[in-house]
Formats: C-alpha cells, sequence, structure tokens
C-alpha cells in the first residue's frame, strides 16, 4: 500500500483512544484540529495546530503510532507532525 488516509469513522477511533490514554484536557489541549493526513511506507503524516506541533512530535508521537498501528492494523514506524492552517477547521471532526 503506498499511499492511505484513513475514513474519517477511524480518524474519530483513533481520535477517540488519543483521548482516552492522554486524558480529555491534554487531549483537548493539543489534538483539537488533530488529523491524520497520511500514511505512506509506514509513516504516518499528522496535523495539529501549528502551536502545538513541537510538543506533539517530541511528547506524543509514539503513543500516536501505537494507536494507529492498533486500530488501522497496519506498521507505523515513524510519525511526522506538521502545522495545520490554523484558520482551518478539521476534517477529521
Amino acid at each position: 500500500m503506498d499511499q492511505f488516509k484513513p475514513p474519517k469513522i477511524q480518524q474519530q477511533a483513533i481520535q477517540a483512544r488519543l483521548n482516552y490514554f492522554l486524558g480529555a484536557e491534554e487531549y483537548d489541549r493539543l489534538f483539537v484540529a488533530f488529523e491524520i493526513l497520511r500514511i505512506e511506507n509506514e509513516v504516518l503524516t499528522l496535523g495539529v495546530l501549528s502551536a502545538c506541533t513541537s510538543e506533539v512530535q517530541d511528547k506524543y508521537s509514539w503513543h500516536v503510532a501505537i494507536v494507529a498501528e492498533a486500530l488501522l492494523k497496519q506498521a507505523i514506524r515513524k510519525v511526522n507532525v506538521i502545522p495545520l492552517d490554523d484558520s482551518r477547521p478539521s476534517r477529521a471532526q
């Protein structure tokens, strides 16, 4: 599989699991506009608000990888966190 973007229902399942593991307060603070943009060659690229990019990359990228692997049933070897345009609403909501 070259490139894949999880459908909305899988995005929501990943969001719910992250919310459960991180706690609602931490999840809401960092993942308000969270969206998996693509998975390509075992690299998951996700977007969050620009103010949260480095913290999500440093503290929670492995959490995202573990949850995504479990729910999508495919290997994730690396997570890249990129900033989303702060003015656009998340499509995953």
